[in-house]
């Protein structure tokens, strides 16, 4: 068994997200700890911290499904610098993701209010889009009462 800690553990996850745009799985998690059920727990206590969001459905249970700001599952929101991208939670996670991976993005969504595509470039750290605006319907305070649908 390797001695992870979760502040390594939450680098490890992190470091995938950025590097591959995907989450690392649970078996490979598990892999590199040597026992799954540290790895769960650990995992566990990530998502309690709010450090990640375990994945709840049926299929996917256990897994990764958000490392904030990135998305494990396709969104309306897709992050771009050259060949590599992400999923974001939302548009506001994907400005998120530009400042993470400190690289200048194309980033793909939609606008709220109409569905409407909705594109837009960060470069050099400076936001491209200059009309709109941005709405929160619920207070932050209370996004993780149900932060996969917030």
């Amino acid at each position: 068994m390797v001695d992870v800690d979760d502040l390594d553990l939450r680098a490890v996850i992190y470091r995938r997200f950025a590097s591959t745009g995907m989450a690392p799985t649970r078996g490979e998690l598990v892999e590199r700890i040597g026992d799954p059920d540290v790895a769960d727990r650990q995992l566990r206590r990530l998502h309690d911290a709010h450090v990640i969001v375990l994945d709840d459905r049926p299929e996917r249970a256990g897994e990764i499904r958000m490392a904030l700001p990135f998305s494990a599952v396709p969104t309306e929101h897709r992050v771009r610098s050259g060949d590599r991208s992400w999923w974001a939670n939302c548009a506001w996670d994907s400005l998120a993701i530009a400042a993470a991976i400190d690289d200048d993005v194309h980033i793909e969504s939609v606008w709220a209010d109409s569905g409407e595509p909705l594109e837009f470039d960060v470069v050099d750290d400076v936001l491209g889009l200059t009309e709109g605006h941005v709405h929160f319907e619920i207070e932050a305070r209370h996004w993780w009462r149900d932060i996969v649908r917030t």
